[in-house]
């Protein structure tokens, strides 16, 4: 996700637009709640397939997965407030922050 806003920067204004559009009640088009829970349940699958592969901690689910969906999207919209940001330097840390901080003790 970060790499791809870091390269089309106007992919992340038109999710802004449509954050904003649903906020105020209109119609856009896109079903942007089942667009955000399809996006949680794949990244609460890759974490049960971790989970199971013993990488992730046990338990890690579908709120673990907003956390980790949170943190790429608050990126996302930070850069988009303030431009000097390094969006595409921010991909290793959302990595280093989402999957080091829900891998199991002990698990390399």
């Amino acid at each position: 996700m970060v790499d791809t806003v870091a390269a089309e920067p106007e992919l992340a204004r038109i999710l802004v637009d449509l954050w904003a559009a649903r906020r105020q009640g209109e119609a856009t088009g896109v079903d942007i709640r089942a667009v955000y829970r399809e996006y949680r349940a794949v990244i609460a699958e890759l974490l049960a397939d971790a989970e199971a592969e013993g990488i992730s901690r046990a338990g890690a689910g579908e709120g673990h997965a907003a956390v980790v969906v949170g943190a790429i999207e608050g990126c996302v919209l930070q850069w988009i407030v303030d431009p000097a940001l390094p969006i595409a330097e921010l991909a290793a840390p959302i990595v280093d922050v989402c999957v080091e901080g829900l891998r199991r003790r002990g698990a390399a």
